[in-house]
């Protein structure tokens, strides 16, 4: 894990590191930057790259998390071990390709603190599944989100796990089945990212947030992450009743 504590961009337009590791994180007072950092192949997500990302998830100090990609994409997707082509047991297969993912995404589930995604260029297959997954997403004018899977005979149904709870199913059904990209005023629409910008601005915008959610009071950020967790599965009454609670707590800690 290459860890260095300075102070970096939060936002797509920063040079990717000389450091040779395909991910980076570092730490900038209260603000943990975790960097997809292989420009050269699109950042194309391997397993030990997961791995490695869902242990800086997990391991992150301070009040907010930042994910983004170096270079001019987000992210292109996953680059598969050369295993996952040969002929697998049922067993193989779940090692190979669902473990990593699931992992991954169990940890942008239990983090405690806010995970901010910042997304330029392409962020395809389980890419757009981590772009939606961030607490918040902000994307530039030029970002692309696709699930091309079914083009190589494969379900995504772990893109679609991760997108179910937070994008409509009409929406998420269409962009499996017809495999087309859709530009980010789209996904906005529909749900899958909270924010676009103009490409320049891409930095200044993930910035000035990251910055303001650092200063709020870190048990009321949580709280709403706790609550925004729990809630979208609940029913009305237990929703009411988890957030009477979550603010119960909150307020009477500062008594």
């Amino acid at each position: 894990m290459n860890v260095k504590a300075r102070r970096p961009k939060v936002g797509a337009d920063k040079p990717a590191a000389k450091a040779a590791s395909p991910v980076l994180c570092e730490q900038d007072g209260q603000i943990t930057t975790i960097t997809l950092n292989r420009p050269e192949v699109g950042n194309r997500l391997t397993n030990d790259m997961a791995a490695t990302v869902r242990q800086m998830i997990d391991a992150a100090q301070g009040r907010v998390i930042v994910l983004r990609g170096a270079g001019e994409n987000f992210c292109l997707g996953r680059e598969l071990p050369a295993k996952a082509h040969e002929t697998l047991t049922a067993l193989e297969a779940k090692d190979i390709h669902t473990e990593p993912i699931l992992s991954l995404c169990a940890a942008f589930e239990r983090s405690r603190l806010p995970i901010v995604g910042v997304v330029q260029g392409k962020a395809m297959g389980g890419a757009c599944a981590l772009a939606a997954m961030c607490d918040v997403t902000i994307a530039a004018d030029n970002a692309v989100f696709q699930l091309p899977e079914l083009n190589h005979g494969i379900p995504p149904c772990l893109a679609m796990a991760a997108l179910a709870r937070r994008v409509p199913r009409k929406a998420v059904v269409h962009l499996v089945y017809s495999t087309d990209p859709i530009d980010a005023a789209t996904a906005l629409s529909i749900g899958l990212i909270s924010r676009v910008v103009p490409r320049a601005d891409l930095d200044a915008a993930a910035r000035t947030l990251v910055d303001k959610l650092a200063q709020f009071s870190q048990p009321a950020v949580q709280a709403v992450k706790q609550f925004m967790r729990s809630a979208p599965d609940l029913d009305s009454q237990a929703a009411a009743d988890l957030a009477a609670n979550l603010l119960a707590n909150v307020v009477s800690s500062k008594a």
